[in-house]
């Protein structure tokens, strides 16, 4: 397969399924989000946007107004007296919520919309606000990163429609939130609305597991790289619900050295020369009757286009007729560019 960069998703989404990895990936289709992930977006731009107001704060601390300017709720403005209080917060949820249903394949009752509140709130009110962005000092809300891996394992070449596609390989993404504790020290906080459980073991992620999850050690690399300035770094990743959906709030705090830089490289690399070998990715389940093809998956619920083949059956026997590069070359998504990225709302 080719593959020209590495994101947290992508990386565990090979692990989940090759075939959706690859459909998603490589020919560039997207899934349609789920109504619980639209929620989790919702919860994660309410954070944002406080965070931005901080941000504002501290960089204009005699400002009378406080402003940020979203990709999803516009221009916002708040008062300079308004920004610690519980109106903002509600003003902020309904403002993210009749953001992003305008554009959702689903509706949010209002059951949806406590529930969205509840887990927005549950984040600010921890432990007394210990990680309410605005209770803290504000390193960067939201950076992206784009990050080439100079090793020389990492270098790519290929062909593709009687052209050459070169480069270094990168890691791409989005951090939640990057906070200042201290001259040399910064926390990374990752909110996760969902289940705190490895989708594909089924097994709670607990400390032990989270000392090789890929998305921690991939924002710690990436962090030291954009801030090195910073010797300590603290990754944060914050768990609204348990295994079995509940809420049950739980933040895991971590502390990585320089050996996990190289822990994280060579994970990487065996991951990636494990997707460039393989030729015939395989689908979770190859009769598509798991729960997780029926219920979970946009590829198997959806035809090809003129056939009676959802898509995920349709890319197989493509595979197995024509090839890798032939269902690349006549299957990718038009207008595709297996070297583009968009960071995710």
């Amino acid at each position: 397969m080719l593959i020209t960069y590495m994101r947290s998703s992508s990386y565990n989404n090979y692990s989940y399924c090759q075939m959706q990895y690859f459909m998603t990936y490589v020919l560039g289709y997207q899934s349609k989000s789920g109504k619980k992930a639209d929620m989790g977006t919702m919860v994660h731009k309410v954070m944002e946007v406080l965070a931005g107001l901080k941000k504002y704060h501290q960089d204009s601390p005699r400002a009378r107004i406080l402003r940020v300017d979203d990709d999803a709720i516009g221009k916002f403005k708040c008062p300079r007296t308004g920004l610690n209080t519980d109106d903002l917060v509600k003003e902020l949820i309904d403002l993210s919520i009749d953001s992003y249903e305008k554009n959702s394949d689903h509706t949010f009752n209002a059951k949806d919309r406590e529930d969205i509140a509840e887990c927005a709130w549950c984040f600010l009110r921890y432990n007394d606000g210990q990680f309410d962005p605005r209770k803290r000092d504000i390193h960067y809300p939201e950076p992206h990163f784009d990050i080439p891996i100079e090793e020389e394992w990492a270098k790519f070449e290929y062909e593709l429609n009687g052209e050459t596609v070169k480069g270094q390989l990168a890691i791409k993404g989005t951090i939640d939130l990057v906070t200042k504790i201290s001259d040399d020290t910064l926390e990374v906080v990752d909110w996760k609305t969902g289940r705190r459980m490895d989708w594909v073991t089924g097994e709670v992620k607990d400390y032990k597991k989270l000392q090789t999850d890929a998305q921690l050690l991939l924002y710690y690399y990436a962090i030291s790289k954009l801030y090195p300035d910073f010797p300590n770094r603290i990754m944060t990743i914050f768990y609204y619900k348990d295994k079995d959906g509940n809420p049950d709030p739980t933040p895991i705090s971590m502390c990585f050295n320089k050996s996990d830089e190289k822990k994280f490289l060579k994970m990487l690399e065996n991951r990636v020369s494990e997707i460039r070998q393989n030729i015939t990715p395989k689908p979770l389940d190859s009769a598509r009757k798991h729960w997780k093809c029926t219920r979970l998956c946009h590829f198997c619920k959806t035809d090809w286009p003129d056939t009676n083949q959802n898509m995920c059956i349709f890319i197989e026997n493509h595979l197995k007729e024509h090839g890798m590069e032939k269902t690349v070359s006549e299957c990718k998504r038009e207008g595709f560019d297996i070297g583009f990225y968009e960071a995710p709302g």
